[in-house]
Parts: C-alpha cells; sequence; structure tokens
C-alpha cells in the first residue's frame, strides 16, 4: 500500500511539472485544477497509461492534452482515464497505419479518421504520398462526411485529388464545393444542372488539372440525399414551429 502511495506522489508531481509548462487553463491554476478534479489515484493511474503510451513511441503531448481536455470538461476521474486509455489504443492503431516516424498531428488526424470508418490502404496512401499536407487532406476528407458524403464518395473524391496531384488548397477547397453544388442543384433539379455546376465548381477549384465533375457530382448528391432524409426525420410539429 505504502509503494502505491508513492506511485499516486509521483504522479502527481510528475503532472504537476507538466502542467507547469502548459499555461492556465480557463484562468486558474492548471495544477491544483488537475490534482482536485482527478486526486492523486487517478492522477497515478493516468499517468501510467501516459508512460506506457510514450514507451511504445506515441507522443507525450498528445496524451497529456487528452487528460486536459476531459480535466477542462468537468469529466469524472474515471471518464479521464477511460478516455485516455482509449485515445493511447487509437494512437497505437495509428502509428502501424502511418509508421512511428509520423509527426504529432499527422497521427491524431489518422486517429480520428480510423474512428469515422476511413480505410487503411487510402491513409496509408496519403501518408506516404502526401506527409507533408497529410493532416490537411484528413482534415478535407472529415469535412466531406460531415457535410454529408458517403464515406465510400469521400475516399474517391480525396483519392482522385491526390491522383491528379490537386495540391492542399485545392483539395480544402472540395467540401466548399460539394456544398455550392447542393445549394444550387439539391432540390430536384434536372441532371443538366449537376453537370453544369459540377463543371463550375471543378474549374474554380483547380483550372490547370483535370478535375473529378463525376466524382464531385455523386458526392453533391450524396449530400443532397442524406439532407433530405435528415429533414424527413424531423417531427412534424418540431419543424412547423420554425
Amino acid at each position: 500500500m505504502r509503494r502505491f502511495r508513492g506511485a499516486a506522489s509521483h504522479g502527481a508531481v510528475f503532472l504537476a511539472a507538466v502542467l507547469l509548462a502548459a499555461g492556465p487553463l480557463a484562468g486558474q491554476d492548471p495544477r491544483a485544477r488537475f490534482s482536485r478534479h482527478l486526486g492523486a489515484v487517478y492522477a497515478a493511474r493516468t499517468l501510467s497509461v501516459i508512460d506506457a503510451g510514450v514507451r511504445d513511441g506515441l507522443p507525450r503531448g498528445l496524451l497529456i492534452d487528452k487528460a486536459m481536455e476531459g480535466v477542462a470538461k468537468g469529466m469524472a476521474p474515471e471518464v479521464v482515464l477511460d478516455a485516455v486509455d482509449t485515445f493511447a489504443a487509437e494512437l497505437r492503431e495509428a502509428v502501424s497505419v502511418v509508421g512511428p516516424r509520423a509527426e504529432p498531428a499527422a497521427l491524431e488526424k489518422t486517429a480520428d479518421a480510423l474512428r469515422r470508418g476511413v480505410g487503411r490502404a487510402l491513409l496509408t496512401r496519403l501518408g506516404r504520398e502526401r506527409a507533408d499536407d497529410f493532416p490537411l487532406l484528413i482534415v478535407s476528407l472529415e469535412e466531406l462526411l460531415d457535410a454529408g458524403v458517403e464515406l465510400s464518395l469521400a475516399e474517391d473524391l480525396v483519392r482522385y485529388a491526390v491522383s491528379e496531384e490537386f495540391d492542399s488548397d485545392a483539395v480544402l477547397r472540395l467540401p466548399a464545393s460539394v456544398k455550392l453544388v447542393v445549394r444550387e442543384c439539391g432540390d430536384g433539379q434536372a441532371e443538366s444542372c449537376w453537370s453544369r455546376a459540377t463543371v463550375r465548381e471543378c474549374a474554380r477549384i483547380m483550372p490547370t488539372r483535370p478535375c473529378p465533375t463525376r466524382a464531385l457530382a455523386d458526392a453533391a448528391r450524396s449530400a443532397a440525399g442524406r439532407s433530405l432524409l435528415a429533414r424527413a426525420d424531423v417531427p412534424t410539429s418540431v419543424a412547423t414551429e420554425h
């Protein structure tokens, strides 16, 4: 029992040292807030998970940030511990996809993408061919998914853009282009509307490269269809209130 108390004390001291360099958290002393919220026992357990991750080559900063995120949100100590443990497992999976030398931002975005079901083969390819702007490509892919594009179509669109050597700015414009096409043609417009809109958006995104007009149109239709389904699921009483 005495040894466990020592581990808890070591954990509290270590986390205090880390938090000294972290700056203020919501206007409070981060050391005091962390210790008060987790307590010595959960601080030690959280530290143990972080240390195990670091021994496996995971970035300590990402794991500390995850713990601090839980504290900032007022999560229960056991929930913070579970969140850090889960995140460490996700980062290990990300390392198996993009390799141990990937930058922390790339590892974090890989973990995010895997959580959303993005294929390992695509992530491996993006990490290999576009290491410099890999996180930005994943941001674009996530925004396509958030816009309602089906996963396979979003992957196809990003895959095409990379194959045709779109720069990162052009890839980042893809979600906005999908939304613009949906806004123009998403309410039962004729095929000619989708065709004109996607050709115009392709010319705007990447005027000097072949552009995926078909893939962009399919992605926009997907987003439009999901938008219609979402509206159909809203109860009539709620819809009429607004």
